[in-house]
């Protein structure tokens, strides 16, 4: 034991702390809820000249650039983003963008391009220097990622340049490697690798706090902020005052407001009642949970007072938004 600290009890609260701050990392705690659906992989060779046009798809796109050079633009960020082999870059929308090796090649259809599949592979272009690309995609419910979504840019483009853990690189390392010799049971292997990839991507985003100027994931880098979000997420039904969760933080009630509204962009009471309706919203579209039941586990006394807050948020009663996702499901 540690000198002048003999009881055991002590030792007990350390320990429930350390696995509490473990189990409820923010981050973990929205991905988890994440359901992936329909992930595709695609090796793709395109040898110069080369370029094809998208016209967008409302999935979650991610590319690795195996080896090679190549241009990328969209329609909301026109000027052109180059790419080079490590680099990898992933869209969270439907918009429109075109990949080229050159300004001056000719690009065609993305529909084109899939035509000349043959498997989990497509070549294409002109026979010149060649670009490798592994690419995939796939399916997520919006409720589920919203939390993610309002923090993260439409592209994230994570450069080779840029600091990477081991974990990061050896999953990009053997993504390009099963891609290119797949054995048994690849496409599942590429599925849990793309998910591995999706999260490391996240984590490498997070520590560019310096590209993060608001938003939860920016209140990840601030260690005294990180205490209470970790607090919020633990126990989000709790009776959370800004006094009680400045004391988690260690700060002053003043300074940890003031704090987490520039850096979050909410008031802590504010965040909180969007992470609240959040985790309803995934109680909601099961059909086994009364909406009590579900005001009673996101921290409201009554079902008035839930429902009131949730249609202030999602502009739907509860009752109503179960029934629109269960047509939509249906």
């Amino acid at each position: 034991m540690v000198e002048g600290v003999d009881d055991p009890e002590h030792y007990v609260h350390i320990f429930c702390l350390i696995v509490q701050r473990w189990r409820m990392d923010p981050l973990s705690d929205v991905i988890a809820g994440m359901n992936i659906r329909g992930a595709q992989f695609t090796r793709l060779d395109a040898t110069a000249p080369w370029g094809w046009a998208s016209r967008g798809d409302p999935v979650v796109k991610f590319v690795l650039v195996v080896r090679g050079s190549a241009v990328l633009t969209t329609s909301s960020r026109p000027e052109p983003i180059r790419l080079c082999g490590g680099d990898v870059f992933i869209m969270f929308d439907a918009d429109p963008y075109r990949m080229f090796d050159d300004e001056a090649s000719q690009t065609i259809d993305c529909v084109e391009v899939e035509k000349l599949r043959v498997g989990n592979r497509i070549e294409v272009g002109g026979g010149g220097a060649l670009t490798t690309f592994v690419s995939g995609f796939f399916d997520v419910d919006t409720d589920e990622v919203r939390p993610l979504l309002s923090v993260l840019p439409k592209l994230l483009h994570l450069k080779l340049d840029q600091s990477r853990s081991l974990a990061f690189q050896s999953v990009l390392e053997l993504l390009a490697l099963e891609t290119e010799r797949p054995g048994l049971g690849s496409e599942a292997v590429v599925s849990r690798l793309f998910e591995l990839l999706f999260v490391h991507a996240l984590r490498a985003y997070s520590a560019q706090s310096h590209e993060m100027a608001r938003g939860w994931l920016a209140a990840l880098s601030d260690r005294q902020l990180a205490l209470s979000l970790e607090a919020m997420h633990a126990n989000f039904a709790a009776d959370w005052t800004v006094e009680s969760l400045a004391r988690t933080a260690g700060m002053s009630r003043s300074a940890f407001a003031s704090r987490f509204k520039s850096v979050v962009g909410q008031a802590p009471l504010e965040y909180l009642t969007a992470w609240r309706v959040h985790r309803a919203v995934r109680l909601l579209q099961q059909r086994n949970v009364s909406i009590a039941e579900v005001a009673e586990r996101v921290g409201y006394e009554s079902v008035a007072a839930f429902s009131r807050v949730f249609k202030r948020e999602t502009g739907l009663a509860p009752g109503a938004f179960r029934r629109t996702h269960h047509e939509e499901v249906a």
